[in-house]
């Protein structure tokens, strides 16, 4: 297995996420390919990949050109030993940027608002905004991008991880959420760039150092804010973070917060043998280092994962089968884990079922509450449990009957067991015709 270790001594952003990822050795090709295939309105982006000597320490540099485009001048004390352009279409779409002396960027509307770019660059918009998406448009963007199933999980994963941490600040729904300046393309490019990285290295597991957040006020859409941004908190809550006092900038931003929590990013424990150190380098002038550091840690056995999740419990003895089907779907497309009814004989004979749910402990309270709102019951009880799991990815995989998805599970001796998701089952015996079983029985991956 391979476990990437991010030393987040100068904070983490989605740019410099990337960036280390492709020092890495990840493939910047397929980087660039899977960020054309997204269907922007504002047009498909052109990518920035650059070799920097940056006080001394190598490092890869990842952004957009347009970006690049505007603030180039302000990198005239970086020793440019050697860089690449990876190109894409142009972007056309005559929004402007400007880098202030700090170091940050700040975006403008027609109407003179400041939107806060929550990376360790802020943009200024000059002549319009970039589209203010909600996470539904995102993830149709991200399921019909030309990328792995697995590149797909994470990008989606780190979005709704992102979602949900707005949708408490704002008092809204996940749905009724839209994004500012993380729905930006760059943001959107931040986040699933990264994804593809990841996949691309098969990093199924992330531990970080503390997460340094810097200090300060940052200008956001919803005016201006304390370092860590609000949702930039709300997602690092369990991580242990530093606040920087000496750094009046912010070190750590939503995009790179989100990435950690949709990769489920743990605390480094126990000594660890490394194989390949990777550097990212960010633009903002910190008075210190500034970059992020990636380490692959490679292991010839699989360690099964062991955590505490949330197990919500309510016994229901007058609900009818139609409601409870849809409960159970609604559950699941809310982030539950798992979802079960077991049939069980209530009081006064009753027939009934208990209701089990398991949820990460951050989304225990909007399941339960949506049990209180599909469910005709007055109760649910809860508690911690512990689990532990097999290390388990989605893949596509080639078969007798084409390339398909794909279940890999991992034992702890390391051995792999390849399951067919049962939908391509389903689909393959409609194509050809033929039961479902008959078809399981001749697959083979």
């Amino acid at each position: 297995m391979t476990t990437l270790y991010w030393d987040c001594f100068s904070g983490i952003a989605g740019n410099m996420a990337v960036a280390s990822l492709l020092d890495l050795g990840a493939n910047s090709q397929k980087l660039l390919n899977g960020l054309k295939s997204i269907n922007f309105v504002e047009g498909q982006i052109e990518l920035v990949i650059e070799e920097r000597l940056v006080d001394g320490i190598r490092g890869l540099y990842f952004n957009t050109v347009d970006d690049e485009h505007e603030h180039h001048h302000h990198h005239d004390d970086h020793d440019h030993s050697k860089h690449s352009h990876c190109h894409g279409h142009h972007d056309h779409n005559h929004d402007h940027e400007h880098e202030h002396d700090n170091g940050h960027k700040h975006c403008h509307s027609d109407d003179n608002r400041h939107h806060h770019q929550h990376e360790n660059e802020h943009r200024h918009n000059q002549h319009g905004h970039a589209p203010h998406r909600g996470l539904k448009e995102i993830v149709a963007m991200i399921e019909a991008a030309a990328i792995s199933p697995r590149a797909r999980e994470i990008a989606i994963s780190c979005f709704r991880e992102l979602a949900e941490a707005e949708a408490a600040v704002h008092g809204k729904s996940i749905d009724e959420v839209h994004f500012h300046e993380v729905g930006a393309r760059d943001s959107i490019a931040d986040i699933v760039g990264a994804a593809i990285c990841l996949d691309d290295l098969n990093v199924h597991e992330v531990i970080v150092s503390p997460v340094h957040l810097g200090s300060g006020m940052v200008r956001c859409a919803h005016g201006i804010m304390p370092v860590p941004a609000p949702a930039t908190a709300l997602l690092l809550k369990g991580f242990s973070v530093v606040f920087d006092h000496d750094v009046p900038f912010e070190l750590t931003t939503p995009t790179g917060a989100a990435l950690l929590r949709g990769m489920k990013a743990k605390a480094a424990a126990g000594s660890q043998t490394f194989t390949r150190v990777g550097h990212g380098h960010g633009s903002l002038k910190t008075g210190r280092a500034n970059f992020l550091r990636a380490f692959l840690i490679e292991s010839e056995t699989i360690k099964k994962k062991s955590d505490q999740i949330t197990q919500l419990t309510s016994n229901i003895d007058n609900a009818t089968g139609e409601e409870l089907g849809h409960a159970l779907g609604k559950f699941m497309a809310a982030g539950a884990l798992d979802v079960c009814l077991i049939p069980m004989l209530m009081k006064k004979g009753r027939p009934g079922h208990q209701l089990q749910v398991l949820v990460e402990h951050a989304k225990a309270g909007t399941i339960e509450d949506m049990i209180f709102s599909l469910l005709p019951t007055i109760g649910v009880r809860h508690c911690s449990v512990d689990r532990t799991t097999l290390h388990r990815a989605c893949e596509e995989a080639d078969s007798n009957f084409g390339r398909i998805r794909v279940k890999k599970i991992t034992a702890p001796d390391g051995e792999t067991v390849i399951e067919p998701e049962f939908d391509e089952i389903i689909r393959i015996a409609e194509e050809q015709n033929c039961a479902p079983r008959k078809i399981k029985q001749r697959i083979v991956v």
